[in-house]
């Protein structure tokens, strides 16, 4: 599909805002998830932005910019997979697999940012010690802007360039590559929850976990029934584990008074 003029000024707009809410308000919307859907609203296929977004969710769960490190930019790459794979007619894998270089081109852009942070910083103190306060407001303002750039102009280029230069390399590439790529992305699901079963601690909930693999596999239970049950199973074994401490903590409290 070809986008309009409309659709394309919400996705850059987006994409200049996604970065600010992701260091400030907090939302959610900075989510791969919550990006695919909304590109995939913008542009009226929200079953295409779910299932991309949702895919590369997967990618960033258990990973965390701690310190201030530079990670993959899940949620840029999900705008630009999204909004390529809709208009030039891809499947869903193969947009993916574009997705994945973007977000790791966005982890040198963050440091480009950061390190024009510091010498903000340094701009705000010198500014300081002349008594010219201005200049700290003037420093954060533009490192408003900063952060929202650092997103909003690699969408802006996808954008504008992005459908027309993904067409003609689409035109050019081998049949072999295009497969290859829709079989990578077709794994990606899986890479995505093996990292996520990594950080969890999946041996001591080993049985709750075979459980989910019988419901869904065999029984063919959809995913969200397959939560549903996770769900009650969780609040079963809260509501046993805040009784058994309520009766130790009342235990205790006994024993002290009659001390």
């Amino acid at each position: 599909m070809e986008a309009n003029v409309f659709q394309l000024f919400l996705i850059i707009l987006y994409g200049f805002f996604i970065n600010f809410e992701k260091n400030s308000t907090m939302f959610g919307t900075y989510q791969p998830v919550t990006a695919g859907f909304i590109t995939g609203l913008i542009l009226g296929d929200v079953t295409t932005g779910l299932f991309i977004g949702g895919t590369l969710q997967l990618l960033s769960l258990g990973i965390s910019n701690f310190g201030g490190a530079s990670i993959p930019d899940y949620q840029t790459a999900s705008i630009v997979a999204t909004f390529i794979t809709i208009t030039t007619g891809q499947e869903a894998s193969v947009g993916i697999s574009i997705g994945i270089p973007v977000a790791l081109l966005m982890v040198q852009l963050d440091v480009v940012r950061n390190t024009i942070g510091i010498w903000m910083v340094h701009q705000a103190e010198a500014g300081v010690k002349k008594g010219n306060y201005g200049a700290v407001t003037k420093m954060q303002m533009f490192g408003v802007f900063l952060t929202a750039a650092t997103t909003g102009i690699p969408v802006a280029l996808a954008v504008i360039f992005g459908p027309s230069l993904i067409n003609t390399v689409l035109a050019h590439t081998p049949e072999w590559l295009t497969n290859g790529l829709t079989v990578a992305g077709g794994l990606l699901p899986a890479v995505g929850i093996g990292l996520l079963l990594r950080y969890l601690p999946a041996k001591e909930y080993f049985s709750y976990l075979v459980i989910g693999f019988v419901l869904s596999v065999y029984l063919n239970v959809p995913l969200l029934g397959v939560a549903l049950i996770g769900g009650a199973i969780a609040l079963i074994i809260f509501k046993k584990n805040s009784k058994e401490s309520t009766i130790v903590t009342q235990n205790v409290g006994g024993m002290n008074e009659d001390e």
